[in-house]
């Protein structure tokens, strides 16, 4: 169901506030009454409780969240996911950029796309069905943050929003990636100036120039970052739906998802052939 389609149906909904700081409606009561922003380790126990019934389970691993130092803000992400060792996959860190995190939504998708499922579900559970160690110094980040990604989408329908509004979000979150990764092509492949940035997501009702060249600086500063995220989602989506015109009727989430992670980090042709076309 597409954008147009939600707001065809429920034009009210995308006024609805989900922030904290925002007149409270159903859907910041549900956020609120469930979802404590000060308390990011049961927001993680949450998301890990609500993924059961798609995902195969977890390795019993820790997780801790901590706070990114106020000196560093500025210059690191939302947040991140620090990979354990190679050793001893019981501890794992999660940091978070308080400065960057403005509302609840944001920080438990953001939480789920580091935590349950993304990056710290997928790490334990892979070095947890790894037998050959040689794996663990391959880098396949399509696979890596595209799968953060996914999880980060699914993670839209975990929350305690109604479904349409749900939706809503998850379809603007891909539509927003989506504008960053052309965008990265653009200036990296097309050698677009910060004018020709500006007309491209003018065309798109982004028109506030100083986020633009925000924006514009950030992609120009790491080339094809955001394609490893929005590429990587879509071959994820790309072999659920090939999965499902396989398994027909008997298409099981869960199955589907332990199948990916069981091949874990690999070029998407030999995730397809090992986990879908069997």
């Amino acid at each position: 169901m597409s954008i147009q389609t939600l707001l065809s149906k429920d034009p009210e909904l995308a006024s609805r506030p989900v922030s904290a700081e925002a007149p409270p409606d159903k859907s910041d009561i549900f956020l609120q009454n469930q979802i404590d922003r000060n308390q990011p380790e049961q927001i993680l126990t949450l998301l890990e409780q609500k993924s059961s019934a798609a995902f195969p389970a977890p390795p019993d691993v820790t997780a801790q969240v901590k706070y990114v130092p106020n000196a560093m803000e500025p210059y690191l992400s939302p947040a991140f996911y620090m990979i354990p060792a190679i050793d001893d996959q019981s501890e794992n860190v999660i940091y978070i950029n308080q400065s960057r995190n403005v509302d609840i939504l944001k920080l438990f998708t953001t939480l789920a796309h580091e935590g349950y499922p993304g990056h710290l579900y997928q790490t334990t559970y892979f070095a947890e069905k790894n037998t050959e160690p040689l794996r663990s110094i391959f880098n396949f980040s399509g696979y890596v943050e595209g799968w953060a990604t996914y999880a980060e989408m699914c993670s839209y329908y975990l929350s305690p929003l109604p479904k349409d509004q749900a939706a809503l979000f998850q379809k603007n979150g891909s539509l927003t990636l989506g504008l960053y990764a052309a965008a990265d092509i653009g200036i990296h492949y097309d050698g677009w100036s910060v004018p020709d940035t500006v007309r491209f997501f003018s065309d798109y009702g982004i028109k506030d120039t100083d986020a633009i060249q925000e924006i514009y600086n950030l992609i120009l500063s790491d080339p094809g970052n955001y394609l490893k995220y929005y590429v990587g989602y879509l071959e994820f989506m790309e072999l659920k739906k090939k999965a499902m015109k396989i398994d027909g009727d008997e298409f099981s989430q869960k199955n589907f998802h332990r199948a990916v992670l069981d091949v874990g980090p690999a070029p998407f042709d030999i995730v397809s052939k090992y986990a879908v076309d069997r």
